[in-house]
């Protein structure tokens, strides 16, 4: 019996999915993140080796029997690192069938079966990809604007409205008392001085502090989140002018840490946007972690076909191994 291997490697974790033809997961793996243009190559593949061969000791195979991995990989962004990255992976799985996606492709296939489709990623950073109905893809990248760059981007907005609230030039917020008691200050000067000389850690940390204030009513708070939804729509509608048929219904599929906030404001000013701008599109939240794509995809290749995304083996196995992305309240939300 042969098998196949998905990958996600992203800059925090690395994670590895191995499963059979027919949409059962067998085995999964973890490992550190790495990107090969900023950590190495030799430390990439490492830490993706380490991520498979844990899934392939879980699902009780032997490595000779894995006959094809699909790698959606952080750093895959121009066109010469594709083979860089592909033959980098033959030579450290010894693997004989490798196809390597960037990471946001992936994340786009755990959300949608169809042959034509915009995502937006939303994490640590930001990416968004379109694939067009002739199997054109286009992907954002570095196009992508600093200030849309996810938990990052939301992070230092929450600081700098505390900021400018105790400056005078902002209006009023419980962010304050909620950012430094989560930074354990006791005044705004403390957070300044330690904002201007690079202390307070990665800016992401602070966004789920900033999302458990929109639910509270917060204006400043749901103000950041509601110019952000805004923001980032925009790539979602480049996205659809790239397919270029506004009658043709298109899904448009979240993925990422920043869509799993509790509070759902950002996914209500998105779908609000595209029904008024795109009325074609259909706002979707992926159903699966993003290494369920890069294993779809897979299936996508032995079958010759997209292998249906809702299939029974894939969602009780996935489920098994807690790659179902949302709760049960969340999955399958379409917004028209």
């Amino acid at each position: 019996m042969e098998f196949l291997l998905g990958v996600d490697q992203g800059s925090t974790k690395t994670i590895a999915v191995v499963g059979d033809r027919n949409g059962n997961i067998f085995g999964i793996g973890y490992a550190d993140g790495a990107c090969h243009s900023s950590d190495g190559l030799d430390l990439a593949m490492s830490l993706v080796k380490q991520a498979c061969d844990q899934a392939i000791l879980q699902a009780g195979i032997a490595p000779s029997q894995v006959r094809l991995l699909v790698g959606g990989l952080t750093g895959a962004d121009w066109d010469h690192e594709y083979p860089l990255l592909q033959d980098a992976l033959i030579r450290t799985m010894g693997i004989p069938s490798v196809h390597v996606q960037n990471d946001c492709v992936i994340a786009q296939r755990a959300g949608t079966d169809a042959g034509h489709s915009v995502v937006l990623c939303a994490g640590t950073g930001f990416n968004a990809a379109v694939q067009m109905p002739d199997g054109g893809r286009f992907i954002f990248g570095y196009y992508v604007n600093d200030d849309d760059h996810g938990g990052y981007a939301l992070g230092k907005a929450a600081v700098v409205a505390v900021c400018n609230a105790h400056a005078g030039i902002g209006p009023y917020t419980r962010l304050t008392d909620a950012i430094l008691a989560y930074y354990g200050l006791s005044s705004v000067d403390d957070l300044l001085f330690r904002r201007i000389h690079q202390q307070l850690g990665p800016y992401k940390l602070v966004a789920p502090v900033l999302f458990d204030i929109v639910s509270s009513g917060d204006e400043v708070a749901r103000g950041i989140v509601e110019n952000y939804g805004r923001s980032i729509t925009r790539y979602a509608l480049a996205g659809l002018r790239k397919i270029g048929d506004p009658e043709l219904r298109t899904d448009v599929v979240l993925s990422g840490s920043i869509f799993k906030a509790k509070d759902r404001l950002l996914q209500k000013v998105i779908g609000e946007t595209l029904a008024q701008q795109a009325p074609q599109a259909v706002l979707a939240d992926a159903l699966y972690e993003p290494v369920v794509g890069a294993y779809l995809l897979g299936l996508d290749r032995i079958h010759g076909a997209k292998y249906a995304l809702r299939n029974e083996n894939l969602i009780a196995s996935a489920g098994r191994f807690g790659l179902i992305r949302l709760p049960a309240e969340h999955k399958g939300l379409q917004t028209t």
